[in-house]
């Protein structure tokens, strides 16, 4: 008997499904798994394994249809593509070497001596100063290249401010470093402000905002509770005091007698001159999402804002409502913008 399902597959002998009824479905799947070898096509260059996978994809009812990629939604496809450009980045953002490097301390095992913990932890702070200070002149030397007939954006106005601001503390500090060795990181935390930028450790940047927000707060007090200051302040007759209190610009001895700076008028006004024109190289740059998170928290540092203990990225709100406010109405007034920001160190803006 021969079984046609319209192929030649399989020729089955009556006496063997009379006589063996319980092999009768193994020999008709044999010779049909035979049958489909012989019929499958084959290439010369293919090996038994490729032609098995020729046969598979041949038949209908084993191929497993391929799971279709949805389309990118159009959130997805604008929000994921967005990246700054880089002379945004570059015209907002200093360079990298203004900044202190990251300190990595060893950290103890307590399989490691005593002495050699120590020795890799002094290590670790004498490698974190080299790097400062040989950071100094590369930032030295970028500024002596950046080109001056172009104008001066803020990365090139920041990158002569902490230069000139390293510069000039390189004396002391480099004394310090050779009289008290590997107690400096103690030193520096009584004396913080002779430190440059390029060197301050982490704890030494977190005890100084500390001081200073704490000063901030005493500060903006008892400027709230006393509604004479308040009105004159106002005025533009009084505040000087609080600005330069606010923002760390005179010492803390003035504090403790009672009385504002002699200097404190002209130092607030440098001080709020310079922030309208950093406030104007941001707008003009592309605004508060092209900088940095470094910067971000250095600039409302710079404002006055309090940063520690805070996310990024309620800073970066903060900064953007400061730069709202701050906005003169008529484009280029800068009497406007003096006023305004002025208001906004001393907490006197409405909006």
């Amino acid at each position: 008997m021969v079984v046609n399902t319209g192929l030649r597959i399989a020729r089955i002998h009556p006496f063997n499904l009379s006589n063996s009824p319980a092999l009768s479905p193994l020999l008709i799947a044999t010779h049909t798994s035979q049958a489909r070898k012989r019929l499958a096509p084959r290439h010369p260059s293919s090996s038994s394994s490729s032609s098995h996978r020729l046969v598979s994809s041949a038949t209908p009812e084993t191929q497993e249809p391929k799971p279709t990629k949805p389309p990118p939604s159009a959130s997805a496809s604008t929000s994921d593509l967005t990246v700054p450009p880089p002379e945004a980045l570059s015209s907002l953002n200093p360079p990298t070497t203004t900044r202190p490097q990251p300190l990595e301390l060893p950290v103890r095992d307590p399989t490691t001596s005593t002495l050699s913990y120590w020795y890799h932890y002094g290590k670790a702070y004498t490698t974190f100063y080299k790097a400062g200070l040989r950071a100094i002149f590369t930032n030295r030397t970028l500024l002596s290249q950046s080109p001056t007939s172009a104008p001066e954006t803020r990365s090139t106005h920041l990158l002569r401010e902490r230069v000139r601001h390293d510069l000039s503390r390189i004396p002391a500090f480099a004394l310090m470093l050779l009289l008290c060795g590997e107690l400096t990181p103690l030193i520096v935390l009584v004396f913080p402000h002779i430190t440059p930028y390029t060197c301050r450790i982490p704890k030494q940047v977190d005890a100084m905002r500390r001081r200073a927000e704490a000063r901030r707060t005493a500060s903006r007090a008892a400027l709230q509770r006393t509604p004479f200051l308040r009105n004159l302040a106002k005025r533009g007759m009084k505040g000087s005091g609080h600005i330069c209190r606010s923002l760390g610009l005179t010492s803390a001895v003035w504090d403790r007698v009672g009385l504002d700076s002699p200097f404190s008028r002209a130092v607030a006004e440098r001080a709020v001159a310079r922030l309208v024109d950093d406030d104007a190289m941001l707008r003009e740059g592309g605004g508060v999402g092209y900088l940095l998170d470094e910067e971000v928290v250095l600039a409302c540092e710079d404002r006055g804002i309090y940063v520690r203990e805070r996310p990024v990225a309620e800073l970066r709100s903060e900064l953007e409502e400061w730069l709202r406010k701050s906005a003169p109405v008529t484009s280029g007034d800068r009497e406007e913008a003096v006023n305004k920001v002025r208001e906004l160190l001393l907490g006197l803006d409405e909006s």
